[in-house]
């Protein structure tokens, strides 16, 4: 029966439902075996067996140690890999220790392009390819912590390659800007040659 045909079936019989009350000698007679023992003759409860109590008790116990140890032994595995593996910043400084140096004067100039940029106009396609950018370069540093000895230099200068490519799109676009706004403010000007040329005449 679907649920709705069953709510149907509830409201539309609820006298019948509402007419079966337990009767007052049934509760006194729950209440009675309730703190009274069973009598001879009557049927007695099953009780749990202390046995099995202590056996399930003896279960839960290992059960709990054997998480406990699972989860020492995890947390060992984890604080000691990481505790033991140097940071991003200190690998840089191990591999190349100009790396700051050529890092923030890449940082200042191609914050200076973009500043310029942002006079012109926003463009979305050029704030996309700088996000992909950035993107990739966190990925490299990611790289750089787990990478193999000898592979960090390589890594280094991936990520040096990836500052100059984000300033070399910046600087394309700036002199495409320049460009245009330099070829607009030529054709917008009246020719003043062509204007002497008619006086000689």
């Amino acid at each position: 029966m679907p649920h709705n045909d069953l709510e149907k079936f509830i409201q539309d019989h609820r006298q019948e439902f509402d007419d079966a009350y337990p009767s007052l000698k049934l509760w006194t007679e729950i209440e009675r075996e309730l703190g009274q023992p069973a009598q001879p003759g009557q049927a007695q409860p099953e009780q749990i067996r202390p046995a099995r109590i202590r056996r399930m008790h003896w279960y839960s116990v290992a059960a709990s140690v054997l998480v406990l140890m699972t989860l020492a032994g995890l947390g060992g595995h984890y604080l000691g890999r990481h505790a033991s593996q140097p940071t991003t910043q200190e690998i840089l400084a191990q591999v190349a220790p100009d790396f700051s140096e050529v890092e923030t004067y890449y940082n200042q100039e191609i914050s200076e392009r973009y500043a310029q940029l942002t006079s012109y106009q926003s463009d979305p396609d050029v704030d996309a390819d700088l996000a992909q950018i950035d993107t990739a370069m966190e990925e490299l540093r990611a790289e750089l912590a787990d990478a193999p000895p000898g592979r960090e230099e390589q890594l280094v200068q991936q990520l040096i390659a990836s500052y100059r490519l984000k300033l070399q799109i910046l600087e394309r676009v700036l002199e495409s800007l320049e460009r245009a706004k330099a070829n607009e403010a030529n054709s917008t000007t009246p020719n003043t040659n062509n204007n002497s040329d008619e006086t000689s005449i």
